[in-house]
């Protein structure tokens, strides 16, 4: 089986990973895994055509690293990756467009899962032409004050600062009106969820969803219920920010409750990452779905919390298994026969016990540096 990465050029920073030099660590795990590879960049449709005219649909998965695609070089009308892959009959790694365009904008992905009744915060999307009915909105959406304000249309956390909590009117005015002047409209308001953030990263096995939550935590501010701001987003992790994996019965039993349901809603074909916090009443309230989790090594969210799961392995070790999950579960889906290394790593780590734990909340992680044996598959230690 050959995997095709497909890079569009000008959409990079919202893909799995965002250079060509984070990209490395994920050729270099599927090549580990004996994987054979192709990596193409391509800055417009006919670029993108011209590549798939020249690979066989029946032998080959494409890993599409971003949204979208531009409809002709030097333009600006762009066109989902994903949707121009499948409609020539290649299976591909990750979510479809259909879903991709469900979770890019955080108001119409918040839309649709309000009417599918399933357990977001209530919310409005302001545009810049109704901020003087703020009001009224607040009243008719039956939203109370905190509230908490957020870009609709970016990721990892940009534009988010501890002034988006807000506790009055006037506040609310002020934090929204900025960020849409500088992020653009429309902004989210939404009811302030007090809880602990919690990360949700799910493998959608033909079995059943595999999870790997882990709380997200920071001790930058006196707050408690200080939010994951862009500055903390940017520090390196174990400088005043860690995750802890989530054991709690009650809280793993709300995640499988509320959590879950949202991947069926939105149709998550295979891999996603979902944010959500408990609100003042004690239920679990998802904010944020995230179709093309990062995979940049160490610094992405989902790559730690399997270095936090794995914390007895290798790092290295640990983010093979990553990429093997998410290979393991595209090949299932397609019912592709699955390659010997990957199907090894991801049935390894779906076989682990569940009481598997973090280390304690304040320890350092190890980070142990490997190397894999190509005879034996095996990873030996070389420093510590």
């Amino acid at each position: 089986m050959k995997i095709v990465i497909i890079n569009s050029v000008g959409f990079w920073s919202m893909g799995w990973t965002t250079d060509v030099e984070s990209q490395q660590d994920v050729l270099h795990s599927l090549q580990r895994a004996h994987i054979d590879l192709e990596v193409h960049d391509v800055d417009c449709l006919k670029m993108l055509s011209d590549v798939l005219s020249k690979l066989n649909p029946s032998d080959c998965l494409v890993w599409p690293n971003a949204y979208q695609v531009y409809a002709n070089k030097g333009a600006t009308e762009a066109l989902w990756l994903a949707d121009v892959i499948e409609e020539r009959g290649f299976s591909i790694i990750g979510n479809n467009a259909k879903v991709l365009k469900s979770v890019l904008s955080k108001d119409q992905c918040q839309s649709l899962l309000a009417d599918k009744n399933t357990a977001v915060p209530r919310f409005a999307a302001i545009h810049e032409e109704n901020l003087q009915q703020l009001p009224e909105i607040l009243k008719q959406r039956q939203l109370t004050f905190p509230l908490f304000t957020k870009p609709s249309d970016l990721s990892t956390s940009k534009g988010i600062t501890q002034d988006c909590i807000t506790n009055d009117l006037e506040e609310l005015y002020k934090q929204t009106k900025q960020l849409g002047d500088t992020y653009g409209y429309p902004v989210m308001v939404e009811d302030y969820l007090p809880g602990r953030d919690i990360t949700v990263a799910i493998f959608m096995t033909p079995e059943k969803p595999i999870i790997l939550p882990t709380y997200y935590d920071i001790d930058i501010y006196d707050n408690p219920g200080a939010v994951l701001d862009y500055s903390i987003r940017q520090r390196d992790w174990d400088d005043g920010k860690w995750l802890t994996v989530v054991n709690d019965p009650e809280v793993l039993k709300a995640i499988e409750a509320e959590v879950l349901p949202i991947c069926d809603a939105l149709g998550i074909c295979e891999f996603t990452r979902v944010d959500c916090r408990f609100d003042q009443h004690g239920s679990l309230k998802v904010f944020d779905v995230n179709g093309l989790p990062g995979l940049e090594l160490p610094f992405s969210t989902t790559v730690w919390q399997m270095i936090v799961k794995m914390h007895d392995k290798p790092q290295i070790e640990a983010f093979d298994t990553l990429v093997a999950l998410i290979i393991y579960c595209s090949c299932r889906r397609y019912h592709i026969p699955v390659p010997t290394r990957i199907r090894q790593l991801a049935e390894q780590y779906i076989a682990l016990d569940s009481t598997v734990t973090s280390l304690p909340a304040n320890d350092a992680i190890d980070i142990t540096v490997a190397h894999l044996d190509p005879e034996t598959s095996s990873y030996a230690v070389a420093a510590h």
